[in-house]
C-alpha cells in the first residue's frame, strides 16, 4: 500500500507541470489587457500602464514569466491577486470552504438516496417500481443544472416561497453572524442562534439538491448493477441455502461487496462536484471557488486562474487517492503493493 501511494504521489509531478503550462498559456490567449480591466477600461496613461505591467511582472518575456511562476509555486508561493493584492492561497481557502460544504451536502444526499433507490430497484428487478426508479434516474442524469436550478428556484422560492434563492445567509436579518474561517454554517452553529442556523440550512437546500441530481442518478444506477451482479454470486446462493435471513444476506454479504463499486462512483462524483460546481454557484450566487475563478477569469487576474486551478486539481487528486486507499479498507482482498 505504501509503495502504491508513493507511486501516485510521484505521478502527480508531471501532472502538475502539465497543469502549470496549460493554465499559464490559456489565460494569456484570452483577449484583453489585465491592466485596462483592473482600471475599468478607461483611458490609461501609457506611463501608468507600463509601471503597472512592471509591478505585476507582465513586461517580462513570456518564458521568463512562466519560469518565475513555476519557481514560486515550487517554493510554496502562490502569489497575490492583481486586484486586491491578497494572497491567492488565503483567497482560495476562503472560497473553498463554501464549495466544499456544498459538495459534501450534495454527495451525502446523492449517496443516501441513490444507494437506497439502487437497492430497491435491484430487489424489485423487472417490476414497475424498477422501471420507474431507473427512468427517474435517467431523467435526473439528463437534466442539466442550468435548467434544473431555475426550475427549483421557480417552484420552491418564487411559487411556494419556502426556500431562499441565493446566497448563504440573510445578512440583513442576521447582521451579527460572521463566518468561522469562511464557513457560514459553522459561524451560525457556534453563535448559538438557532434561527440563523436554520436560515443557513435553508440556503443550502436548493443548491445542494440541484448539484446532487446527476451523481444521485449515477449512484442509483451503479448500485443497482452492482447489486444484481453480487446477487448472482455462488456465496449468496450458499447463504440462502444455509437459511440465513434475507436481511442479513443483503446488508452483511451483498451490500459489503457492492460498496466497492459505490465508493468508486462516490469518489469520482465528489471530484466532479467540486470541479463542476461553477454553474450551481453562479445560479444561486454561492460564494465558492467556482464563482471566484470565474470572476478572476473575466478580470484577467492571472494568479487567481493559474493558481486557483492548480489548487483545485490538488484537491481532486487527493480525493482520488483517498478513494483508491478506501478500496483496501472495504475489501481486504484488494491491496496495492
Amino acid at each position: 500500500m505504501f509503495s502504491y501511494i508513493l507511486r501516485r504521489v510521484l505521478l502527480m509531478i508531471p501532472i502538475y507541470i502539465g497543469l502549470t503550462i496549460t493554465t499559464f498559456t490559456l489565460i494569456r490567449l484570452v483577449p484583453g489587457d489585465p491592466v485596462l480591466v483592473m482600471m475599468g477600461e478607461r483611458s490609461v496613461d501609457p506611463a501608468v500602464r507600463e509601471a503597472m505591467l512592471h509591478r505585476l511582472g507582465l513586461d517580462k518575456p513570456i518564458v521568463v514569466q512562466y519560469w518565475d511562476y513555476l519557481t514560486k509555486i515550487l517554493s510554496g508561493d502562490f502569489g497575490e491577486t492583481f486586484r486586491t493584492r491578497t494572497p491567492v492561497l488565503q483567497d482560495f481557502f476562503h472560497h473553498f470552504i463554501p464549495t466544499l460544504e456544498l459538495a459534501v451536502c450534495a454527495i451525502i444526499i446523492a449517496t443516501v438516496v441513490g444507494v437506497i433507490l439502487g437497492i430497491v430497484a435491484a430487489l424489485k428487478r423487472g417490476t414497475w417500481l424498477d422501471y420507474l426508479l431507473m427512468s427517474g434516474a435517467l431523467a435526473g442524469y439528463s437534466m442539466p443544472i442550468y435548467l434544473l436550478g431555475p426550475i427549483l428556484t421557480g417552484i420552491f422560492s418564487h411559487y411556494f416561497g419556502l426556500l431562499p434563492v441565493s446566497g448563504v445567509i440573510n445578512v440583513i436579518k442576521f447582521i451579527d453572524i460572521q463566518p468561522w474561517h469562511g464557513s457560514w454554517l459553522l459561524g451560525a452553529l457556534f453563535s448559538g442562534n438557532g434561527a440563523a442556523l436554520w436560515d443557513v440550512i435553508k440556503h443550502f437546500m436548493l443548491p445542494s439538491i440541484a448539484l446532487s441530481t446527476i451523481p444521485l442518478a449515477m449512484i442509483a444506477r451503479m448500485t443497482r448493477s452492482a447489486m444484481l451482479e453480487v446477487l448472482g454470486e455462488d456465496y449468496v446462493r450458499t447463504a440462502k441455502a444455509k437459511g440465513l435471513s434475507p436481511t442479513r444476506i443483503i446488508f452483511v454479504h451483498v451490500l459489503r461487496n457492492t460498496m466497492i463499486t459505490v465508493v468508486t462512483v462516490v469518489g469520482l462524483q465528489m471530484a466532479t462536484l467540486m470541479a463542476g460546481a461553477i454553474l450551481t454557484e453562479t445560479i444561486f450566487s454561492w460564494p465558492g471557488v467556482g464563482t471566484w475563478l470565474l470572476d478572476g477569469f473575466f478580470s484577467r487576474d492571472y494568479p487567481i486562474v493559474q493558481n486557483g486551478i492548480l489548487l483545485v486539481a490538488t484537491m481532486l487528486m487527493f480525493i482520488s487517492l483517498l478513494v483508491d486507499i478506501t478500496y483496501g479498507l472495504i475489501n481486504p482482498r484488494i491491496r496495492h503493493t
